[in-house]
């Protein structure tokens, strides 16, 4: 009996340090951002129209470690149609249909090429606006089922999404309009901001470090239980 008891001790030492070595792992999901700069157009027409950014500029993009300057970046995306908004505590959001589409171009030092592409596989959502005159911050925020990305770019900063996997993109564009209510139209100049793309498949879907702590704090439970049980019988 004492045998097997230092037995079950073994066994929740082994899994308390499983446990706390992937606790101490970094998440698997690795964001890349695009850093924007001053130029090309943001608008949003009205109606059941899409909300869309024709020509904005991308300056880099990098992973937080490495930064990969970009020339002639070009940043364009529509949504698909608006279907409603609501008042938020700053402003207001407008919510689009699944659909659109969305690509970036540039030039990281071997010549043009198409860096990411992809439509929006969910409901998006703008939200604004933050800020006063002539400068205003929105965000806007999707899940991107991305149809193209770039290889050379994926190597230089560890991004691992595949092109059939979906993403979840976040835009902050600061731009000189201020819209006051939603489903009102505007328009204009995309000042600066970023573009945050994450190589996770959702919110809701859970890394592979966090089923296999779910697993193993189940097994934990398991040897607790049994080393209970066998204390009682003792």
């Amino acid at each position: 009996m004492v045998v097997q008891r230092r037995e079950v001790v073994k066994k929740g030492l082994v899994v308390g340090l499983m446990t706390f070595l992937l606790l101490q792992a970094p998440a698997w999901a690795l964001p890349i951002v695009f850093n924007l700069g001053y130029g090309g157009t943001v608008s949003y027409s009205g109606g059941a129209s899409a909300f869309t950014t024709t020509n904005g500029v991308v300056r880099s993009v990098g992973n937080g470690t490495t930064t990969l300057a970009i020339t002639g970046g070009d940043l364009d995306f529509a949504t698909g149609l608006y279907t409603g908004g609501a008042s938020t505590g700053t402003g207001f959001q407008n919510m689009y249909a699944a659909g659109g589409s969305f690509s970036i171009y540039g030039d990281m030092g071997s010549g043009t090429q198409l860096l990411l592409a992809g439509t929006f596989a969910e409901a998006s959502t703008f939200t604004c606006c933050s800020g006063a005159f002539p400068v205003y911050t929105s965000a806007f925020s999707g899940l991107l089922q991305v149809t193209a990305l770039n290889t050379d770019l994926a190597a230089a900063l560890g991004f691992n999404l595949p092109a059939t996997g979906a993403s979840l993109a976040q835009v902050q564009i600061r731009f000189g309009a201020a819209p006051t209510q939603a489903g009102q139209p505007f328009s204009g100049i995309q000042g600066g901001g970023a573009l945050a793309v994450t190589d996770s498949p959702s919110q809701g879907v859970p890394e592979p470090s966090a089923v296999l702590l779910l697993a193993l704090g189940m097994l934990g439970l398991v040897i607790w239980k049994r080393y209970v049980e066998g204390r009682s019988h003792v």
